[in-house]
């Protein structure tokens, strides 16, 4: 589906390559480098999988540091990602870059994290239909963050004075939203996977990841 006959809506997946060092540092040492590499890796491509299957417009990674890890190179090949390289700056920056470019190109774009493997199918769906009505959409995190953002306009100050990485993110932003009239469809607040406390709670759920704790 397309919004006024621009290109079909876009979804930017935020990822780092999942090199061991760089990835769920907060669950080392009860967790080894490689392990949380690995963790890195099967929750990257659970979500490219069920974006790939549920999102019915372009679907893009936006990747650091390096787009050429061979894991994302074979990710964005099976399940037909476009990959670019992130910009630099803190999180509201990385968002506001690729909402901006989607939003011009498409009248709307969506930003998800890497971190809710077990996001309900629905929810990605959901989301598309709701930028093609006009609507604007997030996903409230159990941590006081949120996992998902879409939006139809893209005020300037959508992410002033988000702490980012801190339990006051989602409040932050719903406050900025209404200061520009803007509404949100939420969906269902979600537990990121970021310390080991979380890694337990999702092997509990889905017995593939228990391989992590054993």
């Amino acid at each position: 589906m397309e919004m006024n006959g621009k290109q079909p809506i876009p979804i930017y997946l935020l990822a780092k390559a999942p090199e061991p060092h760089r990835v769920k540092t907060r669950m080392q040492p009860l967790l080894s480098a490689q392990h949380s590499a690995g963790l890195a890796a099967m929750m990257l491509e659970e979500t490219m999988s069920k974006v790939s299957e549920h999102w019915a417009g372009e679907r893009i990674l936006a990747a650091a540091p390096d787009i050429d890890h061979p894991t994302l190179q074979i990710l964005a090949t099976r399940y037909r990602f476009r990959l670019e390289a992130q910009v630099e700056g803190d999180l509201g920056v990385k968002m506001w870059h690729v909402l901006e470019q989607g939003i011009v190109r498409s009248g709307g774009a969506a930003v998800l994290g890497s971190d809710v493997p077990h996001i309900p199918d629905y929810v990605i769906g959901d989301t598309y239909r709701h930028i093609c009505m006009g609507k604007s959409v997030v996903g409230p995190a159990l941590d006081g963050g949120f996992y998902l953002l879409g939006l139809t306009v893209l005020p300037k100050g959508i992410f002033a004075n988000i702490k980012w990485s801190t339990g006051s993110v989602y409040d932050s932003l719903k406050r900025n939203a209404k200061s520009s009239d803007i509404l949100f469809a939420e969906h269902p607040i979600l537990r990121d996977i970021d310390k080991i406390e979380d890694l337990e709670w999702l092997a509990n759920q889905d017995a593939r990841y228990r391989k992590f704790l054993a």
